[in-house]
């Protein structure tokens, strides 16, 4: 199936690969109507959704709150603050073996097949 990479797309995309702040859909599309009037909300809706589908960028899913995105593919953790709803990169240097968390929930009965791990907290901003 070939697929057409609109405008809005490559506008989307180009937000994206600039914007390392996690950004939810609502704060992609106000950066995309400054870039071009015209773009509808659901627009942007349904380009993150094609690309989070088809793997270009990571919809990170926050409980109780809204989705974020991610043009960072490499398997990494979130902080998620509790107070202003910003994301953050766990350092990579902080190791969670999600291999003996995996093989641990397979032995009472579970299949692991994907884990999408976020802490929450306060933010330095936010915890002065």
């Amino acid at each position: 199936m070939q697929v057409r990479n609109s405008n809005q797309r490559k506008i989307i995309l180009g937000i994206m690969k600039e914007n390392y702040s996690h950004p939810t859909a609502d704060e992609i599309y106000e950066i995309a109507r400054k870039i071009d009037s015209h773009i509808s909300r659901g627009t942007v809706y349904r380009n993150l959704g094609f690309l989070s589908e088809n793997g270009v960028i990571l919809k990170v899913s926050v409980p109780n709150g809204p989705d974020h995105y991610d043009c960072s593919l490499h398997e990494h953790y979130h902080f998620c603050c509790g107070q202003c709803g910003k994301m953050f990169d766990v350092p990579q240097s902080i190791n969670v073996d999600t291999k003996l968390v995996s093989a641990e929930m397979e032995k009472k009965g579970f299949f692991v097949n994907y884990h999408n791990l976020i802490f929450t907290g306060l933010c330095p901003a936010c915890n002065r």
